[in-house]
Formats: C-alpha cells, structure tokens, sequence
C-alpha cells in the first residue's frame, strides 16, 4: 500500500489509478478509477489479479478487449487503448498498462485510466463552433481565404456576368496530393501548415482578377472569369508549378502537388454554376485517377452557330 501521503496524492488525480503487487495482490485502487469503473475501492484492495480485472472488465462494452490490454502489462511497453463503458457519461475511456521496474526486473504493474468523454465533448464542440462561423461569415478559418459561401456567390455572379457579355468562364479543382497521409502520420496542425502553403502558392499562380477559395477539407477552386480552354490550362499549369516547386518544411522538408481538374462555360449553353462546378469536379476525378499532380481540363468546343450573340432586329 502506498504511503499516506502519496495515498492523498493519488487520489487527487485526474487519472484513476490501479496498482498490482509482485505477489499479483492489488494494492491501491484509486478514487478515480472507482468512479469511472462504478466500483468499491476497498472491496479491491487485497483482491488477486484475476477477480479484479474481471470485475473491472464487466463494467466495459468488450470486456475481452479490456481483459486483453491488462494481460500484456507485464510486457516491457506500454499498452494504449480506448475502451468503452457502460455508462453513457463515461463511454470513452482510455487505458494504459505500464510495469512498474525493480532491481530484479518488473515487481509489479500499474494501469492508468482517463475519462475522454470531457475531451471528445469539447473537440466536437469547437468543431460545430467553426462550421457555424464558416457558415456567417465569407473567409475560411485556416487559410483566410474566402470560403465556399463566399464562391459560389461569386460564381453566381459572374455565370450573370458571362451570360449578359456572351462571355466563357473557368472553374478549377484543385486537390492536394496526399494531405490524408500527412494527417494521419504528423497530425492536422501539420496537415494545415500545408494548407497554407498551398493557399499562398495558389495566390501566387492565380490572375490577379481571379478568385480563389477553399472548398472543402483538402481542395481548393478557383474562379477564372473570361477564361476560355486555353486560359484554364495555362494558368492550371502556372499553380501546379508554383505549389511543387518549394518544399515545405514539416518532419523534413516535403514536396507537396496538386491535381486539378477545370471545366469551362461557354455560350450558348443551358448549364448553371453548379452544374459547371459539378464537371470541374469529374474532371478533377479523371486527373486524380491519371496520378498525383495531374491536370484535365474540360473544355467544350464553341457553337459555330451560336458563337456570338444574337443580333438586335429592327
């Protein structure tokens, strides 16, 4: 049994505490873990290894799956996983199994518990916070660029703008190579520094009259107003390069590409905005199945008939 003053220290802890003998004997069970396991923490001091883990295992979702992390305790490494309860407050639980070193090798072991259901509240709830900023407002939170609101009013406004000039415009895709891979390996603080490296080399590329923003998660698109086919490949080309060509500095420093994928409006033509965005986004498929930093550019021919406006009678 520990000290009393490590006693009062322990039971203090944001982390419910567990702690076996070299005899297998439990020898403190801390306040915490009593609650998060909905258990007694004198009917388990004393207890042998086996009948505690049981009753502690009975109070999760899986008990196998609690039961086997507690086994590998004696291993020379500590063991994470999340476990479930059954209470709704508690269903998120984090468990660590780690053995305690001796002069003659592991005398013991001790198991960490955490409630993570505070935590995952909180995440979610900056999450929704954000969305719901991103929804009043026009300027996506990570990259300050505008957000997917403000372009397609821009669209709106310039499929008004080419329809009354008898004009084309372009709308490009533009995805980022390989952002899930850098999410999962460095995190999403990583994987946003490469957004932000991308917004700013997309800003660089771009026509000066041209509008960029952030879609959705990793794509970007841009806005070409009076681009024809050639205009969108030229300047798809120009972004392409300028994200490829500096590296950017994360665990090493990583080139990062882009697939792009541009559709083009042309009169006379019976499509929307959405529906010219919904063929920026097939192309954009097309490329992402060519490869990493591929480019498909959708681009109809111009009527013959139909190429200039229709001229005033009388």
């Amino acid at each position: 049994m520990p000290e009393p003053t490590l006693t009062a220290i322990l039971d203090v802890a944001e982390e419910g505490i567990l702690a076996f003998g070299p005899d297998g004997l439990c020898t403190y069970v801390g306040r915490k873990l009593g609650e998060l396991f909905g258990v007694d923490q004198g009917a388990l001091i004393g207890a042998p290894e086996k009948d505690v883990l049981n009753l502690l295992a009975s109070a999760c979702e899986e008990p196998p799956a609690f039961l086997e992390l507690a086994s590998a305790a004696g291993g020379p490494a500590m063991q994470t996983a999340d476990i479930e309860l059954h209470r709704p407050t508690l269903r998120l639980l984090r468990v660590r199994t780690s053995p305690i070193p001796g002069e003659h090798g592991a005398i013991g072991w001790v198991m960490l518990a955490r409630d993570l259901t505070r935590e995952r509240s909180a995440e979610r709830r900056a999450q929704q916070l954000l969305v719901r900023l991103e929804q009043i407002t026009s300027t996506d939170a990570i990259t300050q660029l505008p957000n997917r609101r403000r372009f397609l009013e821009e669209l709106d406004r310039e499929h008004g703008r080419a329809q009354r000039a008898w004009d084309s415009y372009a709308v490009l895709r533009i995805d980022v190579d390989g952002l899930g891979r850098i999410n999962e390996e460095l995190g999403h603080v990583r994987g946003d520094e490469v957004l932000e490296h991308v917004a700013a080399k997309l800003r660089e590329g771009r026509r000066e009259y041209d509008l960029i923003a952030r879609l959705e998660q990793d794509e970007f698109v841009l806005l070409l107003p009076g681009a024809d086919g050639h205009a969108a490949s030229v300047v798809s080309e120009r972004v392409a390069t300028k994200v490829s060509d500096e590296p950017v500095a994360l665990d090493e420093p990583r080139k990062v590409t882009v697939s792009i994928g541009a559709a083009v409006w042309i009169p006379p033509n019976g499509e929307m905005g959405p529906d010219v965005v919904r063929r920026a986004g097939e192309a954009l498929n097309a490329a992402k199945n060519k490869g990493a930093s591929s480019i498909v550019v959708d681009a109809p021919e111009p009527s013959k008939t139909g190429s200039q406006p229709p001229q005033k009678r009388g």
